[in-house]
């Protein structure tokens, strides 16, 4: 993956965007104190036009899709609110199970056919941090790190003080001559683009700190401002010590009283600085999530599956509000197409468990193992996944909004004429993608991309933050998703299914 916030042809966005009344002041300079991003207001984005003879689709509503989002991360906020430091739409809490109930009414409302909600009992343990703090002092100091956040599956401590260490990017020269043992090392990580990866995740810096000795590893993600991050899912421990990420600003901050004390001479009257951290961690057992169903008969017994997950750290805007949002849509534009001028039976389903283990019984694991038969006859999986975010780039030492929708990762997999189909969709509504796909898909669709023939957009940066509100998701950027893809779902229907899947390579061709 590449760095999203590109700084080529920034100053043509900025100066694009000077002129309208929302104008951000003091957005551009390459020193100077840190200005906090503007974002702007929905009807300030640059849209692409409704082409000719496409009409049919002024149907499919962004503004509407914003309203799905901003209801759906008000159940992230309530977890919030009501005092979780883990708070999201979390796999296997009751902010899981509103957001299940949630979509399944929006289900029943739009007039989707046998509407059910699908429990997973069988959830392997979730790791669970339940309290935790880190204040640093030094200097006569005391500077509580509100952005501290343990990375999933971290391990837990009991109260303890830590001289913090700074090394740098974590890269084996930043560690030669550093006795790390027993303290807390800092690193720093260039985000690569963002809040998913950052150098300091995939450089070894956390064995490579494990391996010396120390006591607790920290990750300051190098976004401009004071970012909460929580990088990292899945079941793997990430080391037997403690590993937690820091905004910048609070990075910066414990970085300043390491190089005042320093500067003070190792002989001299100068206060070590030191972390006081605390870490609470659960693995909780028996906890239950479900994915949400519903159809539209068609003509036929093929069907079109088109997927979202539901779960989330943080509001989780973008990831995956804005996927949930784009696929109601599609269904609610879908259930006003008679029967008989539907192809194709058309499945709607969502998952969870998307962030942390979901095991092989529940989620998406569950579908894909258990739903061959349902696959078999799929002429297309849509997945619908991070579909619109913010143009943004770093200029200086500021986060730079823009007027313009990001581009996007993207991902097919099927024959050459489903590439066809999907590539002109998106050069017609406008959907900006990188120069190259993915060679294997990332977010949901890399668990079913082999059981038919798919296709996905997957934005990225600033998910897995509290950036990833609502105010980053363009209502430009959505209608152009939503209307791509309804393209693509209507010119699929109009080729059989043997023509959308990919050639079986010969075995002369494979060696």
């Amino acid at each position: 993956m590449r760095f999203l916030l590109r700084t080529t042809f920034a100053a043509a966005f900025v100066g694009t965007f000077l002129v309208v009344p929302h104008a951000q002041r003091g957005g551009g300079e390459r020193s100077g104190p840190a200005q906090p991003p503007l974002w702007l207001p929905d009807d300030q984005y640059l849209r692409w036009p409704l082409p000719t003879g496409e009409q049919v689709y002024a149907a499919l509503d962004a503004h509407r899709i914003k309203g799905y989002i901003n209801e759906i991360t008000a159940i992230s906020r309530k977890s919030r609110d009501d005092g979780n430091q883990y708070w999201g739409r979390i796999t296997g809490t009751p902010y899981d199970k509103m957001t299940t109930d949630w979509i399944a009414a929006q289900f029943r409302r739009v007039g989707l056919e046998q509407v059910r909600t699908q429990e997973f009992t069988k959830l392997p343990p979730q790791w669970f941090p339940t309290s935790w703090e880190v204040v640093a002092t030094g200097g006569g100091r005391t500077l509580p790190l509100k952005t501290a956040y343990p990375i999933y599956h971290s391990a837990g401590i009991e109260t303890k003080e830590l001289e913090p260490v700074w090394a740098g990017l974590g890269l084996p020269a930043d560690f030669i001559g550093r006795d790390v043992k027993g303290k807390a090392v800092i690193v720093y990580g260039i985000p690569t683009p963002g809040g998913r990866s950052d150098s300091a995740l995939i450089n070894g810096s956390i064995q490579r700190a494990e391996e010396a000795g120390a006591a607790a590893l920290f990750i300051v993600l190098g976004f401009p401002g004071n970012v909460t991050n929580q990088p990292t899912g899945g079941d793997a421990d990430p080391a037997k010590m403690p590993v937690m990420m820091l905004g910048n600003e609070d990075g910066t901050a414990v970085r300043e009283l390491i190089e005042k004390s320093r500067s003070l001479g190792e002989g001299g009257s100068g206060e070590r600085p030191k972390l006081r951290v605390r870490l609470t961690v659960e693995m909780r057992s028996g906890l239950k999530t479900a994915s949400v169903w519903g159809m539209l008969p068609g003509a036929t017994d093929e069907n079109i599956a088109v997927m979202a997950h539901t779960d989330s750290f943080f509001e989780g805007a973008m990831d995956n509000a804005s996927g949930i949002g784009t696929l109601i849509e599609l269904a609610q534009y879908y259930a006003r197409v008679p029967k008989a001028s539907r192809r194709r039976t058309m499945l709607f389903f969502t998952s969870s468990a998307h962030h942390s283990p979901s095991g092989e019984e529940a989620g998406l694991r569950w579908i894909h193992n258990n739903m061959q038969a349902m696959f078999a006859k799929t002429a297309l999986i849509v997945n619908c996944e991070h579909t619109s975010q913010a143009q943004t780039y770093l200029i200086g030492n500021s986060l730079v909004s823009s007027n313009a929708v990001s581009a996007r990762r993207w991902f097919v997999g099927g024959s050459d004429r489903l590439k066809a189909i999907v590539a002109d969709s998106f050069k017609t509504f406008g959907v900006a993608i990188y120069s190259r796909p993915e060679t294997r898909p990332g977010g949901e669709l890399g668990v079913v991309y082999t059981d038919a023939p798919s296709f996905h957009i997957i934005d990225h940066a600033f998910y897995h933050t509290d950036l990833d509100t609502a105010v980053i998701v363009p209502e430009a950027g959505l209608e152009a998703a939503v209307r791509a893809f309804a393209k693509i779902i209507d010119e699929v229907n109009n080729v059989d299914i043997q023509n959308l899947r990919a050639a079986r390579r010969s075995e002369d061709e494979r060696k």
